[in-house]
């Protein structure tokens, strides 16, 4: 997987995704609207097979945005992690 950002103006930020489908980009988009600094976030992918999605994040610090949605997903992975683990009672 590879990134590529490119930031347009001081309050938004164009974010590729090589080597994703659609999961990563639409949980991002989703966690990012959990935040209250966000006034918009989407992805954009223009044919089903070919190229890669673009998240669009609109912010007042569209990086610090988009850390903090990377961060609560990787929280929440864990969090699931260990809950599925109890729950194989392994």
């Amino acid at each position: 997987m590879d990134v590529t950002m490119k930031k347009s103006g001081t309050d938004t930020l164009n974010v590729e995704i090589n080597g994703d489908e659609h999961t990563l980009s639409n949980i991002l988009r989703e966690e990012l609207w959990n935040d209250s600094t966000v006034s918009f976030a989407a992805y954009e992918k223009k044919h089903p097979y070919l190229g890669n999605p673009k998240l669009i994040i609109k912010s007042k610090d569209p990086v610090k945005s988009l850390k903090g949605a990377v961060k609560r997903c990787s929280d929440n992975v864990s969090e699931f992690e260990k809950l599925f683990v109890k729950a194989c009672g392994k």
